[in-house]
C-alpha cells in the first residue's frame, strides 16, 4: 500500500504564518534544473503535490540537488523536513526547500492535483502571546549599546542561510559567529579605511559577513564570537572565493540599515560547521586548496621569528598532528596564533576550519587570516579523536606527510610511473607526484653539503668570519658553530631513461646511510673517506616518492624533479605490481 500524502499540505505551506515544523508528505510529480545567473549553486524547481493541489517549488542546496539526483526521481514520495515562504518580485510567494527524505519511489502520480495559485492563499494571522513572565531581549537603539539596533525578532521570521539569495529585499537570518576576525586597515589612491568579517552558522549552512569603516565602529566592539544573533538588512552579493573559503556561493556586507540583535543562545544553532578532511588524504587535495582538518598535537615546536622575501618580520610555530588514518602532517600558526598557542598542553585536538594546503616539503597545512583556530574543542569530533588517540593512537606507526626544507615526508601510496610517463604528464598548471623505483648512477660530489645556520627552522648558509664566528644574513647576527646541511643532485635511472633529482637533508642522509654530522665530520678529518661514503650507494636501488614541477629559469623551461621520500625497495611489493602489470597484458 503506497504511503499516504498528507491532503492540503500545499494550501497550509501558504496560509501558515510558519512553517519551519511542519513535515507533510508529498510526491514529486516532476523536476528539472534551473540555472542561477548570480552563483553556482545547485537549484531545482519541482512540481510538488498532496494529491489535492499542486505547486512550482523550489528546491536548493547541494544536499537537495544530490538527493535529486541520486534518490528521488519522477512520483517519489517524499518528506519535507525544512522549508520556508520567501516573498519574491512584487510579494509574490515562493515556496523554498532546503531538506527533504525520499520514503518511497512509486510509478504513477497520487491522484488527480489541481495546481494552487499562492496569491489566492490567505494567510493565517497569529494569535498574540499573552505571557508576562517571557523572556524577551529588549530594544537596542543604535548608540546606546554600541550599534545592535533593532527588536528581537520572531521565530517565525526567520530563514535559512542557505535559502539566501540576492534577489531577495527583506529576510532574518539567526546564526552564530563563528569566527571574529581581526580589524584590518588598507590605504589607497582612493583613501584610507578598515574592514573586518564574520563567519556566520546555522543548522542548514554558513556565509561570511563583512563590515567596512562605518560598520567596523558600529558593530566590532560588540559582537561576540561564539554569540547567537538575529541579523536582517545586509546586502547580498556573489561571493569572491578569492578571500573566503567559506562553502556558499554568495556573501554579506553590512549597510547603514543593517540590524544585528543579540538572541537567546540556541543549541540548535551549531558551533561551527566542519567537512573534515583526513591528514592521509591531503595528498590528494590541490596546493592552495583550503581544508578543515584535526588532530592530536604529536609534537609542539617552539616560536620562531623570520624574514620573509619581502622583508617583513614573521612569527611562526610548527606543530604536527595526527589523526585516525595513521598520517601525520605539519601545521603552521603565524603570529598571535603561534605566540598565544599553549605549548604546555598534553597532546591537546587541534581543529582548524579552512586550513591552506601547501606542497613545500611534501604536504603542509598552515593557518590562514581566513581560517579558524581550536584547540581542544568542546565538540564529539574532538573527543573522539583524544579518545582514540588515548587508547591505541599514540602506539600506530604514522606515515610522515610533511618533510622539512624539501625534503621527507609523504608516502609511497602514489601513482608508479616511469621518468618518460611522468614527464609527459607534467604541465604548467601543476607538479606532478609519482613514486619510482631506480637505480642511483652518480652523485654530484660538488657542492653537495654547505655550512648551515645552526638556528632551529632557519638553516640558510652562513659565511664564516673569523677563525670561530659564522653570519646568517637571515637571522641578522653570528653564531661561534654551524650545522652542515644537504643539497645533492644524484642521476638515476629507470627503463625509460635517466633523471637528475634533488635531494634535501633527510631523503640525502637515507641515500647515504650517514647523518650530515658525520659527513662533514669525514669532509674535514678525511677526504677520502668522505669520498667513499658517497661511492657507496652507487648502482643500488631506491623507492622514491619524487615532485617535478616546471620552472623557468633565465627565459628558459625545464623540468626540474625532487625527492619527496626515499625508501629501500620492499622486493615483495615491486614483484606483486610488475605480476599485476604483466597480467594486464
Amino acid at each position: 500500500m503506497p504511503t499516504q500524502l498528507t491532503e492540503g499540505a500545499i494550501r497550509r505551506f501558504f496560509e501558515m504564518p510558519d512553517i519551519s515544523g511542519y513535515h507533510p508528505i508529498c510526491q514529486i510529480n516532476a523536476s528539472r534544473h534551473t540555472a542561477d545567473p548570480n552563483s553556482d549553486s545547485q537549484r531545482y524547481k519541482v512540481l510538488l503535490s498532496d494529491g489535492v493541489n499542486v505547486t512550482t517549488s523550489i528546491f536548493i542546496g547541494e544536499d537537495c540537488a544530490n538527493k535529486l539526483v541520486s534518490e528521488a526521481k519522477k512520483f517519489s514520495v517524499i518528506r519535507v523536513d525544512n522549508s520556508h515562504i520567501q516573498r519574491v518580485n512584487e510579494g509574490r510567494k515562493a515556496l523554498i526547500i532546503v531538506g527533504f527524505t525520499v520514503l518511497e519511489q512509486l510509478d504513477a502520480k497520487i491522484g488527480e492535483p489541481t495546481k494552487l495559485d499562492p496569491s489566492t492563499v490567505k494567510e493565517e494571522v497569529p494569535a498574540p502571546i499573552h505571557n508576562n513572565n517571557a523572556m524577551t531581549s529588549p530594544q537596542i537603539r543604535n548608540g546606546s549599546t554600541g550599534g545592535l539596533v533593532g527588536m528581537t525578532p520572531s521565530a517565525s521570521q526567520v530563514q535559512p542561510i542557505t535559502s539566501l539569495n540576492p534577489y531577495q529585499n527583506k529576510w532574518l537570518i539567526k546564526a552564530r559567529v563563528s569566527k571574529k576576525s581581526d580589524i584590518r586597515t588598507w590605504s589607497n589612491a582612493r583613501g584610507e579605511g578598515k574592514l573586518f568579517s564574520m563567519e556566520l552558522c546555522d543548522e542548514s549552512g554558513e556565509i561570511r559577513c563583512t563590515g567596512f569603516t562605518e560598520a567596523v565602529d558600529r558593530f566590532y566592539n560588540v559582537v561576540e564570537q561564539g554569540k547567537v544573533y538575529y541579523i536582517s538588512r545586509c546586502n547580498l552579493k556573489t561571493a569572491n572565493k578569492q578571500y573566503t573559503n567559506v562553502k556558499n556561493d554568495y556573501e554579506m556586507q553590512m549597510t547603514n540599515d543593517t540590524s544585528i540583535v543579540r538572541a537567546e543562545d540556541d543549541e540548535s544553532v551549531p558551533e561551527v560547521r566542519m567537512n573534515y578532511t583526513q591528514i592521509a588524504d591531503i595528498d590528494k587535495v590541490e596546493p592552495n586548496a583550503f581544508v578543515d582538518i584535526a588532530g592530536v598535537a604529536t609534537q609542539i615546536g617552539d616560536v620562531t621569528n623570520i624574514t620573509s622575501k619581502a622583508g617583513k618580520e614573521l612569527t611562526k610555530r610548527e606543530i604536527k598532528i595526527q589523526d585516525k588514518s595513521g598520517a601525520a602532517i605539519n601545521l603552521t600558526l603565524w603570529g598571535n596564533d603561534a605566540i598565544n598557542f599553549d605549548s604546555s598542553l598534553p597532546e591537546p585536538v587541534v581543529a582548524v576550519k579552512g586550513a591552506k594546503v601547501s606542497d613545500f616539503g611534501g604536504r603542509t597545512v598552515s593557518v590562514s587570516f581566513n581560517s579558524t583556530l581550536m584547540v581542544n574543542p568542546d565538540i564529539q569530533h574532538s573527543h573522539e579523536l583524544k579518545g582514540w588517540y588515548m587508547k591505541e593512537g599514540r602506539n600506530q606507526d604514522v606515515r610522515q606527510m610533511s618533510g622539512s626544507q624539501g625534503g621527507g615526508g609523504g608516502s609511497m601510496e602514489t601513482a608508479v610511473k616511469s621518468f618518460v610517463d611522468a614527464k609527459a604528464s607534467i604541465n604548467e598548471a601543476k607538479p606532478e607526484y609519482f613514486a619510482n623505483t631506480c637505480v642511483l648512477t652518480f652523485i654530484k660530489k660538488d657542492n653537495c653539503m654547505y655550512k648551515a645556520c645552526p638556528s632551529a627552522d632557519c638553516n640558510k648558509k652562513v659565511t664564516q668570519e673569523g677563525e670561530s664566528e659564522y653570519r646568517c644574513e637571515k637571522c641578522n647576527r653570528s653564531y661561534p658553530n654551524f650545522d652542515h646541511r644537504l643539497m645533492m643532485n644524484a642521476k638515476f635511472a629507470d627503463a625509460s631513461g635517466v633523471e637528475w633529482i634533488t635531494l634535501f637533508q633527510e631523503n640525502a642522509e637515507k641515500l647515504i646511510g650517514k647523518t650530515s654530522s658525520e659527513l662533514g665530520a669525514l669532509k674535514e678529518s678525511d677526504e677520502e673517506a668522505y669520498e667513499r661514503a658517497l661511492d657507496t650507494p652507487l648502482f643500488d636501488k631506491f623507492t622514491m616518492k619524487i615532485r617535478g614541477k616546471l620552472e623557468t629559469w633565465n627565459d628558459e623551461t625545464r623540468i626540474r624533479m625532487s625527492a619527496l621520500h626515499v625508501e629501500q625497495p620492499d622486493v615483495v611489493k615491486e614483484c606483486e605490481r610488475l605480476l599485476s602489470e604483466i597480467s594486464m597484458f
